[in-house]
């Protein structure tokens, strides 16, 4: 994606492009850096702008500013993010800038473009969104390095380099503003939320689809939070997740997301096929008898093979060779465990991340199967916009490699309330009480780490 910049590009139906030097990315001199690290973890996590960690790697990306920006409108798909993010990152350059610290376009976009309802606070996310940070913080196996990222024609002197840092991080401030109710959809009842699971149930049974995925939003009320104590304890009791921060002028899009949707390094596309679930035990033999009941459900089983079948379909053009294993395993977190297939292959020349990403998006397992007649279902039955709750989140380097994950266990949060989102695959065989007790597992790790529980 190297080589002219645009400090900000809109999508298609958005023609005001302001066209402006290319950007280069330096090293954070070490004293700027030694002082970025003292203010501690907390502290940057609640003013980042962008976060992204994997805390079982030891890997932690904090951004803030905004170097160049790019946006679609809410009917244009990710994959329109591609071109427009080559277009806004060429001619960039690097001068001695570590390799955790290179520059990246953040951002995700919504689980479908378009839709009949409309919450407002979603339409300042857009149909996609990727924003370069001015100023990057990377902690990888210990060691913290930094980059700034700028126009090379308003670059500060190597002088005003520290003074740079310093206000970059002054003007980020430590929590997101007020949610605009505005437009939004009211939470169904328990009970009004299973009568529409049953309305998919009565669906499939007429053989209108296979599979639905069913979500579902709760409101919570916030007396204030604090977004870096927020991240630190979803970081802490969900290691092996994908804990991800975007803030936009609607609050900050967060979460502690277990399924990677794709990612790409030295040329390895990766992508998982999460589906099919049960609860943690209250023992060890609970635990394994919960896991038992998950590899022998037909039920379960059967909602994996949609997913795995429809991942392979999707990242098979792409790829020069693939493989994955003929049996799923069961992954366990915190408050659930999963049947899990992991997919490896080599990527084809010419293709890039964002291709992969809009063909598998959305898969069975937050979508459903046939897609088209699933995501039809979703918006007619669902009657809530989910935004970007179960969209793609993640990051690009400048170079087209990166990694996404599936906006799940997720919530926008503002000063004074949030809204979760959770979802349960819905087929033959579903039980509407169950599928409900599903999501308030779901819900549980983004609902205790607000509680401060």
């Amino acid at each position: 994606m190297r080589g002219s910049t645009y400090a900000e590009l809109r999508g298609p139906a958005e023609a005001d492009i302001r066209r402006s030097a290319p950007l280069l990315t330096v090293p954070i001199p070490q004293q700027s850096l030694e002082r970025l690290v003292e203010v501690g973890l907390p502290h940057l996590r609640a003013r980042a702008r962008v976060a992204w960690e994997r805390p079982q790697l030891r890997s932690s990306l904090f951004g803030f500013g905004v170097a160049a920006r790019v946006r679609g409108p809410r009917n244009s798909p990710i994959g329109d993010a591609r071109a427009a993010l080559e277009q806004a990152l060429a001619g960039a350059t690097e001068a001695g800038v570590a390799h955790a610290a290179r520059p990246r376009a953040f951002g995700g976009g919504r689980f479908a473009p378009g839709g009949s309802h409309v919450d407002r606070r979603w339409e300042r996310f857009g149909g996609w969104e990727f924003t370069v940070p001015s100023l990057l913080v990377a902690f990888h196996d210990g060691q913290a390095s930094g980059s700034l990222t700028l126009r090379a024609d308003s670059a500060p002197s190597p002088d005003d380099v520290d003074c740079f840092v310093q206000e970059t991080l002054e003007r980020s401030t430590d929590g997101p503003g007020a949610l605009d109710p505005g437009g939004q959809s009211e939470p169904a009842s328990p009970e009004g939320w299973q009568q529409k699971v049953a309305a998919v149930l009565a669906e499939i049974a007429a053989g209108r689809y296979q599979k639905a995925v069913l979500a579902r939003p709760v409101d919570v009320p916030l007396p204030g939070v604090d977004v870096g104590a927020v991240l630190s304890r979803l970081a802490d009791r969900y290691p092996g997740c994908f804990i991800f921060k975007y803030r936009s002028r609607a609050g900050d899009w967060l979460g502690a997301s277990p399924e990677r949707l794709a990612s790409l390094e030295d040329g390895v596309l990766r992508a998982l096929c999460l589906a099919g679930s049960r609860p943690r035990g209250g023992d060890e033999a609970a635990d394994d008898r919960l896991r038992d009941e998950l590899l022998s459900s037909p039920k379960e089983r059967e909602e994996h093979e949609l997913v795995r079948a429809a991942i392979a379909s999707s990242i098979g053009p792409f790829c020069l060779t693939m493989a994955h294993p003929s049996e799923p395993a069961v992954v366990r977190m915190a408050n659930i465990q999963h049947l899990s297939t992991p997919f490896e292959g080599k990527i084809r020349p010419g293709a890039s991340l964002l291709d992969v990403v809009a063909s598998l998006h959305p898969t069975p397992a937050v979508g459903g199967s046939p897609r088209r007649e699933a995501l039809e279902a979703i918006d007619r039955i669902e009657e809530m916009d989910r935004g970007w709750y179960a969209g793609p989140i993640g990051w690009v380097d400048f170079d087209g490699e990166g990694e996404f994950a599936v906006g799940l266990r997720s919530g926008l949060v503002g000063a004074e309330s949030a809204r979760l989102y959770a979802g349960a695959g819905i087929v033959a065989g579903s039980n509407p009480a169950n599928e409900y007790a599903e999501t308030e597992t779901k819900l549980r790790p983004l609902r205790e780490s607000l509680a401060g529980a």
